[in-house]
């Protein structure tokens, strides 16, 4: 059981996530398509999703509440603009409250989990977050393997072992050093006269978990000319090429050195 400084410490905690899902809530706007989320919270919303599991994991171990927060941001992001509906955010908001109710009524359901050796990241990982061009990440994942001698990661490659998407997708991105991620026009749709794009519903996850994990500074965007993005991606490096992604490739070099995963 966990003293009550520790105790009272983790409900305010989960207080405090609470407190800005409801302020991400209240800054919802409204549009001729819908109520939608505003860019400039998208961010901060998916660092505390990453933060909020991780914490939770922490306290409990393994459990319910997460899958349950993970199943929410995922299906809040089936809809055309793919920006996290305010359905989902009530539901993680309810999520919570059910976790602290929990917690208030058996403290002891806090254990603390056994420290575990983390598995080193191994530097020649690179994770490929990639969209509906498959010509397109097979290049770069031949870029990676064949240029720079190292390992390419494709999710869709690995082996399932009986686990969800996500528990499959973080059990691989943690190996990793840095993650590059693939947009082409095919990845997006149009809506009265508005290009938006259309990534996979776990893309948008696994980018932000990465600028939350790794840091901006080791994830890169290669986007076809033509392609749209989103703006809450600024900051994160963004090439651009023409027809084939081998135009950038010592671009992609000279960050990949400049983020000490390969040498000068």
């Amino acid at each position: 059981m966990v003293n009550k400084m520790n105790f009272n410490k983790i409900l305010k905690i989960l207080k405090d996530y609470r407190e800005d899902f409801n302020n991400i809530l209240n800054r919802f706007i409204h549009t001729s398509n819908g109520i939608h989320m505003r860019t400039s919270d998208r961010s901060s919303y998916e660092k505390d999703i990453i933060e909020l599991k991780d914490f939770i994991n922490d306290i409990l171990g393994k459990n319910k509440y997460v899958y349950e927060i993970e199943k929410a941001y995922i299906d809040g992001l089936n809809n055309f603009l793919r920006s996290p509906s305010y359905r989902s955010v009530e539901q993680i908001i309810s999520i919570i409250d059910a976790l602290i109710t929990r917690i208030q009524r058996n403290k002891d359901i806090v254990k603390k989990k056994e420290k575990k050796i983390s598995k080193r990241i191994n530097e020649e990982n690179v994770f490929i977050i990639h969209g509906k061009d498959e010509a397109r990440w097979r290049e770069i994942k031949d870029i990676i393997k064949d240029d720079f001698n190292l390992k390419p990661i494709i999710l869709s490659e690995q082996p399932d072992t009986g686990a969800t998407i996500i528990e499959k997708f973080e059990k691989y991105a943690k190996s990793c050093s840095c993650a590059i991620a693939i947009f082409t026009p095919d990845d997006e749709v149009i809506s009265d006269n508005v290009k938006y794009l259309q990534a996979r519903p776990n893309v948008i996850y696994e980018i932000g978990w990465f600028c939350g994990k790794l840091g901006r500074d080791k994830v890169i965007l290669l986007l076809k000319e033509g392609t749209t993005i989103f703006s809450d991606f600024g900051g994160i490096i963004q090439k651009r090429f023409k027809e084939k992604i081998i135009e950038k490739v010592n671009e992609i070099r000279k960050d990949l050195e400049q983020m000490n995963i390969i040498k000068r």
